[in-house]
């Protein structure tokens, strides 16, 4: 005959019960792995993307005072109107281009160069004046010049062609 130690209690001889979470997960973790694998693939990198378009900007200075153009391409690219609120230049310009193409996103098609070009206008004797901005879309199947007259002085822009005084207007008159 067997007997049994005191010592000992029923639970033990049970044999354990697995939770019921530990079961759940069990059954479903590839499921859960494969999830984040793919979150982690394809949906982390697009958000942590640079989002700004002036990673694309080709630059090229026609003068050789690189702060100065710099600083005109900022004025221009930052100009807000007489009232400075709403849209920024840049921002209306990015806007009205992907409005032109809205099943496709051509800011980031293979075949959309952007070009900023500055440089000084005028006579040797007014070198720090006045700079001429130009800033350039090109699509597939389409070009667009924008091209300013910077003073550098008061921040002043004068437009110089029509495309560029319809996207000055946008940002003057409909904030």
């Amino acid at each position: 005959m067997v007997k049994e130690r005191k010592d000992e209690s029923k639970d033990d001889k049970k044999p354990k019960k697995e939770s019921d979470l530990k079961k759940f997960l069990n059954k479903r973790s590839f499921i859960y792995l494969s999830a984040a694998v793919f979150f982690v693939v394809f949906i982390v990198p697009d958000m942590i993307a640079p989002s700004d378009l002036e990673n694309n900007l080709v630059d090229h200075t026609l003068s050789s005072n690189d702060i100065l153009d710099d600083k005109a391409w900022n004025i221009v690219k930052s100009y807000r109107g007489p009232d400075d609120s709403g849209y920024n230049l840049f921002e209306a310009i990015m806007v009205t281009n992907e409005n032109k193409y809205p099943n496709e996103q051509i800011q980031k098609h293979n075949d959309t160069v952007l070009e900023v070009s500055a440089g000084p206008a005028g006579s040797p004797q007014n070198i720090y004046e006045y700079y001429m901005v130009t800033f350039t879309f090109q699509t597939y199947d389409d070009h667009r010049e924008y091209v300013w007259m910077v003073d550098m002085k008061d921040h002043f822009l004068v437009a110089l062609n029509d495309d560029t005084q319809k996207m000055m207007d946008i940002v003057e008159l409909y904030d």
